[in-house]
C-alpha cells in the first residue's frame, strides 16, 4: 500500500537510486584542460618537443636541467565559455565565466662533477569544471520515469515511480508505468570545482647530451553538480490516463552531486639534445590512482491534473576508486635563428579507465568502458619567436586530440589554438600572456536506458571555452 506523504530516505551506498556514476566519471579525470603557464598553453602539445622551463615538471621533468637558472613562476586564468547542448536536435548555447590562479612553482639546481642536477616543485590547476548548461526538447521516445519504473529498485517503498502514482506495480515483472513517451524534458545544470596537482621532480644529467627525470605527482580536487530537471504533459497527452486517480501534470527533480577526490601519480622521461639545435623528448605517465568519496541528493515532486502534489526524497553517500591509463609522450623541436619549431604526440587508452573498490553498479561501467571508448591520440605543433634584439617572443600552435569514443560523435574531436606574447621586463623577468581556443564535444547521460538508446538518454555537450592567462618568469 502506498504512503499518503512524502517520503524521505537516507540510503547509504545504494547508487543505483541516483545513478551518479556514468562513463563521463571516470573521462572527467583523464583529460586535464587547465594551463601549466601561458608558454606552456600558447604551444600546446607541441611543448613537449622543447620541455625547457618550469613547465617540464608537469610534461618532462628530464627537461629541468635545460633551466639554466633557478626559475620562479607564477600565473593567473580566465575562463570563458560557450556551451551548446544538442538534445534531439534542439540546441541551446549557455556562456559562463570563471577565475583562478593557474600555476606557481619553483625549479633549480646545482652541478657536481661536471654534470648538472635540477630539481622543481609546483602547483598548477589541472582542470577547471566549471560550466553550465541547459536544453529543452520533446522526447518521443523515453522519459526519466519509465527508467526509474524499469530499473529502479523493485521494493514499493524505494520506487519513486510508483510512490508518486507514476507507475503501477505488476507482482511479476517489477513496476510498468503509461508514462513511456512524448513528454517534454527540460534540464538546467550547474557544475564547478577543480582538479589540483602538485608535483615534485628531479633531473639529472648522464652525459653532455642525454638527460634523465623523474616526478611524483599528488592531485586532489572537488566537484559539485546541480541539476533542475522536469519532465512535463505539455501537449496533453496524457489527460485522459490516471494511475489510482492521479493524472501526472508535471514531474520536478532537483539533484546535487559532490565529489571529493585525491590521488598519486608519477612520470619518468628522457631528453636528447644536439648543441642548440636538435632536442628530442619522450616521457611516460604512470596511470594515477584516484580515491573519490561523494555525497548525493534528490528530492522529485510532482503534481497532478486532479490531485494535490507529492514528493519524493532521497540522500546519500557512496565512495570508489578509479585508475586512469599510462599517458606516453614524445616530440622533437628544432631551433635556428632565433625561430623554434616544435612538434609533440601523446597517446592514452582510455578504454583501460576502471573502477574498483565499488558496488556492483559502479563495476558495470568497466564494461561499458571497454564496449565504448577507445584510445585518444593528441599531436601538435608549434612555433615560437625570439629575435633577440627586441624585448618580445611570439608563439602560435594547433593541437588536435582524437575522440575517445568508438562510436560516431559529432565534434568530438578536440581542438586547440594558442597564441601568445612574451615582452622581457628586464634580462631575468619575461611577462606571458596566452589566447587559446579549444573547441570539443562530449556525450552526457541525462538518465539510464535499459536499451542504453543514447539518442534518446543522452545529449552532445559541445565546449567552445576560451582560456586567457597570464603569469611571470623570473630567473635568478
Amino acid at each position: 500500500m502506498k504512503k499518503q506523504f512524502g517520503i524521505i530516505l537516507i540510503l547509504i551506498l545504494l547508487p543505483i537510486l541516483l545513478r551518479a556514476q556514468f562513463i563521463e566519471d571516470a573521462l572527467r579525470y583523464a583529460k586535464p584542460n587547465g594551463i601549466i603557464t601561458p608558454r606552456v598553453a600558447a604551444m600546446g602539445t607541441s611543448y613537449i618537443g622543447l620541455a625547457d622551463d618550469y613547465g617540464a615538471l608537469f610534461y618532462n621533468p628530464a627537461g629541468l636541467t635545460l633551466v639554466q637558472q633557478s626559475e620562479l613562476n607564477i600565473g593567473l586564468g580566465f575562463k570563458r565559455n560557450k556551451s551548446e547542448a544538442d538534445f534531439l536536435s534542439n540546441t541551446n548555447i549557455f556562456n559562463s565565466n570563471s577565475e583562478f590562479i593557474t600555476n606557481f612553482g619553483l625549479v633549480s639546481g646545482f652541478v657536481r662533477n661536471g654534470k648538472k642536477i635540477s630539481v622543481g616543485i609546483g602547483y598548477y590547476r589541472e582542470s577547471d569544471f566549471y560550466n553550465t548548461l541547459e536544453f529543452s526538447a520533446m522526447n518521443p521516445n523515453s522519459t526519466m520515469i519509465a527508467s526509474e519504473a524499469k530499473l529502479g529498485p523493485k521494493t514499493d517503498d524505494d520506487n519513486w515511480a510508483y510512490q508518486l502514482y507514476l507507475a503501477n506495480k505488476n507482482n511479476s515483472q517489477g513496476f510498468s508505468t503509461p508514462y513511456s513517451d512524448s513528454l517534454v524534458q527540460t534540464s538546467f545544470v550547474n557544475e564547478s570545482g577543480g582538479l589540483h596537482n602538485i608535483s615534485g621532480g628531479i633531473a639529472f644529467d648522464v652525459n653532455e647530451n642525454v638527460s634523465l627525470g623523474a616526478s611524483i605527482i599528488g592531485k586532489w580536487g572537488t566537484y559539485d553538480y546541480k541539476r533542475d530537471y522536469t519532465e512535463s504533459d505539455a501537449f496533453g497527452v496524457y489527460t485522459n490516463t490516471n494511475i489510482d486517480g492521479y493524472t501526472l501534470s508535471e514531474l520536478r527533480s532537483s539533484e546535487g552531486l559532490t565529489q571529493k577526490v585525491s590521488g598519486i601519480s608519477g612520470s619518468i622521461g628522457i631528453i636528447a639534445k644536439y648543441d642548440n639545435f636538435l632536442r628530442a623528448s619522450a616521457n611516460i605517465k604512470f596511470p594515477t590512482w584516484y580515491r573519490v568519496e561523494e555525497s548525493f541528493n534528490k528530492r522529485l515532486d510532482a503534481s497532478y491534473r486532479n490531485q494535490n502534489g507529492r514528493f519524493f526524497e532521497y540522500d546519500g553517500k557512496n565512495s570508489y576508486n578509479l585508475t586512469t591509463p599510462f599517458i606516453y609522450s614524445a616530440g622533437v623541436s628544432f631551433h635556428y635563428l632565433g625561430i623554434t619549431f616544435s612538434t609533440g604526440v601523446e597517446y592514452s587508452d582510455v578504454s583501460q579507465l576502471s573502477f574498483s573498490d565499488a558496488s556492483s553498479e559502479v563495476l558495470s561501467l568497466n564494461n561499458q568502458i571497454v564496449k565504448e571508448l577507445i584510445g585518444q591520440t593528441t599531436w601538435g605543433m608549434g612555433l615560437e619567436y625570439d629575435p633577440g634584439f627586441i624585448p618580445f617572443v611570439g608563439r602560435i600552435s594547433y593541437s588536435i586530440t582524437t575522440s575517445p569514443y568508438s562510436y560516431d560523435v559529432p565534434g568530438a574531436y578536440k581542438s586547440v589554438l594558442g597564441m601568445g606574447l612574451g615582452v622581457y621586463l628586464g634580462s631575468n623577468v619575461r611577462l606571458d600572456a596566452v589566447f587559446q581556443w579549444n573547441d570539443f564535444a562530449e556525450v552526457r547521460t541525462n538518465y539510464t536506458d535499459a536499451n542504453y538508446i543514447s539518442e534518446y538518454t543522452r545529449y552532445i555537450l559541445k565546449n567552445k571555452p576560451l582560456n586567457l592567462s597570464f603569469g611571470i618568469t623570473y630567473r635568478y
